[in-house]
């Protein structure tokens, strides 16, 4: 559940949010953006899922669970950063739609601290693929909302104190977790 709680949230108004809705826009079709986007994401959480169960047998409960409260750290720490500028970083799309949103996308999601969040919580887990599934809905809930609307009513929304709030509130949730983890709480 954590996972989907802060995939959502960490892809809010973010960089992976305006490339999709900005490619959708360029080429006028959603689902090819959508689908690779999603593709993207479901290999690059399917091999953090496998990095976390391989980590899992390797160090303390305690560990693994600072090593969640790192993650959500660095999600809390990238949502407080500033938005990323309009316009695609990627050029016009020379792939199609479906090859730019799964190249594009898979770039950004490697550049965002969301999969080490994902490896973390398969780590910590008795059931670790179950962040899997929890990746993908929070990734689908936080992309299907922009490219629904379009890139003009979904820069209307204030993202910067949106994600400064939710961004302070993970760092201060992990902040919590380390302290708790540690018996100082």
């Amino acid at each position: 559940m954590i996972v989907l709680v802060v995939t959502l949230f960490a892809q809010v108004g973010g960089r992976l949010s305006g490339f999709a809705t900005q490619l959708a826009e360029r080429t006028g079709r959603i689902a090819p953006v959508l689908v690779g986007v999603l593709l993207a994401e479901a290999v690059l959480a399917a091999v953090a899922v496998g990095i976390g169960v391989e980590l899992a047998p390797q160090v303390t409960p305690e560990i693994r669970t600072l090593i969640l409260a790192i993650a959500l750290a660095l999600v809390g720490i990238g949502l407080t950063t500033r938005l990323p500028r309009p316009g695609s970083p990627f050029g016009w799309p020379r792939l199609g739609a479906f090859g730019t949103a799964l190249l594009g996308g898979g770039a950004i999601l490697l550049g965002e601290s969301g999969l080490m969040l994902v490896a973390a919580a398969a780590a910590r887990s008795p059931l670790p693929w179950a962040a899997w599934p929890g990746a993908m809905l929070g990734l689908l809930g936080a992309l299907l909302p922009p490219l629904l609307l379009g890139e003009r009513e979904w820069r209307r929304i204030p993202w910067r104190a949106i994600r400064i709030v939710i961004g302070t509130g993970m760092i201060l949730a992990a902040i919590v977790i380390a302290l708790a983890t540690k018996g100082l709480i």
